[in-house]
C-alpha cells in the first residue's frame, strides 16, 4: 500500500503542471486523457489518417484512397495524383443536374483505414464488400489544420499493477493507436510543454490539457474539412433537438435538461418542452469577430444556464457543438444539442 501511494504522489506530481488548470477548462468528459473523453477525440481526429477528405472518390469516410489513383467520372478518364485534384473529379459531377454521376477505380487501388492500416483493392467486388462494412460516417471527421510535434511524451500508472510507464511517441500513427488503446486501468499523463504547428506554419505552444483542447478547438473553423450542404440556421430548423451535454467548469450538469425537448424555427423563435411544460424562447446565429456565435434565450429562469452567446465550435446534421467563456471568472462551459 505504501508503494501504490509512492507511485501515485510520484506521477501525479511529474503531471502537476498539466493539471492544476484543468478546472477552468471542461468538456463533455471533464478528464484528460481518457478513453471516452473529448481531449482523446480531439488528440485522435488530428492524428488519424485523413479518411474524409477524399469522400468525393468515395463518398464515406472509413477509410481514405491512397494517391496517385486513376478512374472514371461518367465515363471521363481521371487521374488523381493529388488532393487538388479532387476539383477536377467535384467538376465533372457537378457539370450536369440531371445525371447519375458514377465512379468507377482502376484497380487495384491501396485505401488506408484511420489507424493506417493498408488493404489492396483488387476488385470491384472487394471494395463494395468492403464499404458495406463501413459504419455510418461520423458526426465530424479529422482535423487537418494542426499538426503535433514529435516527441510527444506520456506517463501511464497501471493501477492494478502499481507500476509507472514513460511512453515516448514519435508520428501520427502511433498517437492515433495509444490514444484508441486507452484502458480505465491506467491514469495517463501527457508531459507539458508541448508543441503543435498550424496551418501556416505557427508553432503554439500548450502547457496544460486545457490549452491543448482549446487550442486543437479554436483551429477547427481554419480547416479544410468537408462541407455540410446545409447552414447551421438551416439545420436547427429542421426537427427537434435535446442537450446531450452541459459541462458547466468541471461540472457536468446535463441532467438539469433531461426531459426537454427544443424546436428552433426558420423566424427565430424558439420551443422547449418536457412534459406540460412549454418555454418559449428565441435564437440567433451571427457572425462575431470572425467566429459564429449562436444566441439563445428563453422566458423565465428555468433554462437560464442556457442562455448565452454561445460560440459555435462544429456541428453536423445531427450534433450541434457550443463553447461560452464566462465574462465573470473566465470559466468554460460546453453545451451540446443532438437531434431526436
Amino acid at each position: 500500500m505504501k508503494n501504490y501511494i509512492f507511485y501515485l504522489i510520484a506521477f501525479l506530481f511529474l503531471g502537476l503542471n498539466s493539471c492544476q488548470k484543468e478546472e477552468t477548462l471542461a468538456s463533455t468528459t471533464p478528464q484528460g486523457l481518457t478513453k471516452s473523453s473529448t481531449l482523446s477525440s480531439l488528440v485522435s481526429r488530428v492524428s488519424q489518417y485523413p479518411t474524409a477528405i477524399d469522400n468525393i472518390l468515395d463518398g464515406q469516410d472509413c477509410f481514405g484512397v491512397v494517391l496517385p489513383v486513376s478512374l472514371t467520372v461518367n465515363s471521363t478518364a481521371v487521374i488523381v495524383n493529388t488532393t487538388a485534384d479532387y476539383q477536377t473529379v467535384r467538376d465533372i459531377i457537378n457539370q450536369y443536374s440531371n445525371d447519375d454521376d458514377v465512379i468507377h477505380f482502376s484497380f487495384p487501388i491501396t485505401i488506408k483505414y484511420k489507424n493506417y492500416q493498408q488493404v489492396v483493392v483488387t476488385s470491384q467486388a472487394q471494395y463494395q464488400s468492403i464499404v458495406a462494412a463501413c459504419a455510418p460516417n461520423s458526426s465530424f471527421c479529422e482535423i487537418e489544420c494542426i499538426d503535433f510535434n514529435y516527441p510527444v511524451v506520456i506517463n501511464a500508472y497501471n493501477i492494478a499493477t502499481q507500476t509507472p510507464t514513460t511512453i515516448t511517441i514519435t508520428s501520427n500513427t502511433q498517437l492515433y493507436n495509444f490514444v484508441q488503446g486507452l484502458t480505465t486501468d491506467e491514469i495517463y499523463s501527457i508531459v507539458y510543454p508541448l508543441s503543435m504547428t498550424k496551418s501556416n506554419s505557427e508553432v503554439v505552444v500548450f502547457n496544460s490539457n486545457a490549452q491543448l483542447q482549446a487550442g486543437i478547438e479554436n483551429t477547427i473553423d481554419d480547416c479544410n474539412t468537408v462541407p455540410i450542404p446545409t447552414t447551421l440556421p438551416e439545420i436547427m430548423a429542421s426537427g427537434t433537438w435535446y442537450v446531450s451535454s452541459f459541462i458547466e467548469g468541471t461540472t457536468n450538469e446535463t441532467y438539469h435538461f433531461n426531459g426537454y425537448n427544443f424546436t428552433f424555427s426558420s423566424n427565430g423563435t424558439a420551443i422547449a418542452v418536457k412534459n406540460t411544460t412549454t418555454i418559449n424562447g428565441t435564437w440567433s446565429n451571427y457572425m462575431d469577430d470572425g467566429y459564429s456565435k449562436l444566441d439563445l434565450s428563453f422566458d423565465g429562469d428555468l433554462l437560464d444556464e442556457i442562455e448565452d452567446d454561445w460560440r459555435v465550435l462544429e456541428y453536423s446534421t445531427t450534433l450541434i457543438k457550443l463553447r461560452h467563456e464566462s465574462g465573470g471568472n473566465g470559466e468554460i462551459h460546453y453545451l451540446s444539442f443532438s437531434k431526436n
